[in-house]
């Protein structure tokens, strides 16, 4: 029509503005018709790649998470020594670190799926869009399970550490004053002869009866704080806090 326009217009020019008019609005038809195309393979080749690097992500992400999962949901028995405990709680925290590494490919699968979904019929009418709809939301419940699951981890192990410096700390001290005690009882002198003397020693029993009742109390709450770190403890730290316990 470019070709064949300009010669009809120099052969019939009194039609020629009709025949202008003509072979313009085609060229311009033509134009937008190629444009939409161009622009409409665009967006097929961006959806394309955008459903390829969803798929290709999506699962292997999965695997990771669900990992991640299976290792919180068995972890290391918590000790009872407060060092080691704070150690655990520093691993700990390294798994948050890992699973924030694993946030810009999350939040990259989880856009790319909502985009795949709205380009769609929708998740309810669509097989395809359900099957994406079904790995995002598989994705972001496993994501806030380990979230939920370090925090609860975390939450135990402070409870625990609290719980281990208050019985060691305690214990510490109590097994310091029972052996004061025996060795100011062991340097006692014998039975003395004269009243005022014995008056003294009479004193001195009396005082260390007081400090022998002030130290039942005291191991009582250090075997009641023993049994519940014992309680809360794994089993490989068990026998520590027995021994400890057995000590005074």
């Amino acid at each position: 029509m470019n070709k064949t326009g300009p010669q009809l217009l120099e052969l019939s020019p009194g039609e020629g503005f009709s025949i202008q008019e003509k072979y313009v609005a085609a060229n311009t038809l033509y134009s937008q018709i190629k444009e939409d195309v161009k622009k409409r393979a665009l967006a097929l080749d961006e959806a394309i790649s955008q459903s390829t690097q969803f798929h290709d992500k999506i699962d292997p992400t999965l695997e990771s998470l669900e990992r991640v999962v299976e290792r919180l949901k068995q972890p290391p028995s918590i000790s009872a020594e407060v060092e080691k405990i704070k150690e655990q709680i520093n691993e700990n925290k390294n798994v948050l670190v890992d699973l924030e590494k694993l946030q810009p490919v999350y939040e990259t699968l989880k856009l790319r799926g909502e985009e795949m979904i709205a380009r769609s019929e929708g998740a309810d009418k669509d097989i395809s869009a359900k099957a994406v709809q079904d790995k995002l939301d598989q994705m972001v419940f496993i994501w806030e399970d380990i979230q939920a699951l370090i925090e609860e981890r975390e939450a135990k192990l402070l409870d625990v550490m609290e719980l281990a410096e208050k019985f060691w700390c305690d214990h510490m001290a109590l097994v310091v004053t029972i052996k004061d005690t025996q060795d100011f009882i062991r340097e006692l002198e014998g039975p003395g002869v004269d009243p005022s003397v014995v008056k003294q020693q009479q004193e001195a029993a009396e005082a260390i009866r007081e400090e022998i009742d002030g130290l039942q109390e005291e191991l009582e709450i250090v075997v009641n704080l023993g049994s519940e770190l014992r309680a809360a403890c794994g089993e490989p730290d068990k026998p520590i806090v027995n021994k400890s316990i057995d000590e005074v």
